[in-house]
Order: C-alpha cells, then structure tokens, then sequence
C-alpha cells in the first residue's frame, strides 16, 4: 500500500508539472526559482497552433480518425457481440477466441503489412487509412466488453418482446441496447482513447496531411534541445478531450444504470 500511495503521488506531481510548465515562459522553465512562483503566460497555448508546429490541424485528424472508427466500431461490435451472446453456430468459440487473441498481437507485427497493403492501394497519408487500421484495433476490443454485458440482460425480456410480435431488430434496439447501455458507453470510451492515444500506425501511415496529435509533440524535439513548455502545452491539449469525455460519461453512465435499476 505504501508504495501504491507512493506511485500516485508521483502521477499527481507529473500532472501538476506539466500544467504549470505549459504555463511558463521558456526562462521560467529552467528556473528553479520559478518551480511555482511565475507570471503565467498563454503564449505557449498560442505558439503550439502556429507554424511550424501546426497542432490545430493535427488534433482535427485525431477527431476525425478517433470518431470515425468508433462511430463504425460500435454498431458492429453491437452486432457481433449479440450474434456472440445469443446465437449458436459453428466454430462459435474458436471464432469468438480468435478475437480475444487477436488483443495480444503486438503492433510492430502488423505495421509492414499495413503499410504495404496502404502503399498498394494508394490510401497512405490518409485519414481513411488511421481509420481503418484503429477498427482493427478497438473492434475486437469492443466486441469482447460488450458480450458481456449483453450476457447479462436477461432472454426472457426479448423472448416475451418477440411472442407479443415484435422483429429481431427491434427487439435489439428497444431492448438489449438500452440494458447494455452502459457497457455500450464504455467500450466506445476506451476505443477513443486507444485511436487517440495511437502512435505507431500514426507515424508509419501518417506522412504529412495525416498526422495526429501524438506524432506532433515529437515536433517539440528540436535542436537547441526539448521545447518543455510547448510539450507541456501540447500534452494539456492531448488530455482535455479525455478528461472532457470522462466527465460527461460518468453522469451519462450513472443515469443508464439507474434507469436499469427502474426497470
């Protein structure tokens, strides 16, 4: 436990040190009598958004990419999940197995294919392109998180909705997707965070008109040294939208559960 407290406040004083760095002026940065007493400045903020740093058009890839595969991971992982949950097939397990191992491949396995494969076909440097390979990646992840939830809704609630005449579809949309609302939500969380968060298939795909935000702060690296102040800017700027998103979930997360505790 001790050590546990420990690495959490190690985490704390990271996160306060690069909140107050994106603050600082380049002299405050090297300044230990600067360490918390400054005049905060925004032009950090502001230098991060010009050239040649450009972070503006960056973080609108990482939207696009991270909002593209999940609104195209989700619905389909619904999907294989249910037909996971409620049907039986052939190879069922070894299917459903096939994607729980495909977690545990390494990324630098993968990137040559992808990139041949992208080369290839003429998609490289393209937001279509991240997109697709980051579905590779959250799809199977989601497919497993929302199984389980899916699990969990009782059958007799959709076997009553289809003897009163109700379709598969709707059964499906009024039905299951609401009780597994919050295992929905989740998955599609983390499937954001892990496009948003990406750096290897950024780097090797991305080229220059599709560059996302993780590969801009490797921008910072320059030859009079590390740009501490505008990393830091460009770290809180990484950060916002998942802490953002953080907060509008939990009180989205919290009114699925009770409204499932209602019903």
């Amino acid at each position: 436990m001790p050590e546990r407290h420990a690495e959490l406040s190690t985490a704390a004083l990271g996160r306060r040190f690069i909140v107050l760095t994106a603050f600082k002026s380049p002299r405050d940065v090297y300044s230990l009598d600067a360490a918390l007493a400054f005049t905060p400045t925004l032009d950090n903020l502001r230098t991060v958004f010009q050239h040649p740093w450009d972070l503006g058009s960056k973080i609108v890839n990482s939207l696009l990419v991270a909002s593209g595969a999940v609104l195209i991971a989700v619905p389909m992982a619904v999907m294989a999940a249910y037909a996971f949950s409620r049907f039986e097939f052939r190879f069922k397990r070894a299917l459903f197995l096939m994607v729980i191992a495909s977690q545990f491949i390494p990324s630098a396995v993968v990137v040559l294919p992808y990139f041949l494969m992208f080369k290839q076909a003429g998609m490289l440097d393209t937001r279509t392109a991240l997109m697709l390979v980051n579905l590779s990646i959250v799809l199977p992840y989601a497919v497993w998180m929302i199984k389980g939830f899916i699990d969990a809704v009782p059958i007799e609630m959709e076997e009553s909705a289809m003897v009163d005449g109700a379709e598969r579809w709707r059964v499906i949309v009024e039905i299951v997707v609401p009780a597994a609302l919050p295992g929905i939500i989740t998955a599609a969380v983390f499937s954001f965070t892990l496009t948003w968060n990406e750096f290897l298939f950024a780097l090797v795909i991305g080229k220059q008109n599709a560059l996302t935000l993780p590969i801009g702060l490797i921008g910072f690296r320059t030859d009079r040294g590390d740009l501490w102040e505008l990393m830091a800017a460009g770290g809180i700027l990484i950060t916002a939208p998942m802490f953002l998103i953080s907060l509008l979930v939990h009180k989205q997360f919290i009114g699925s559960l009770t409204a499932g505790s209602v019903r």
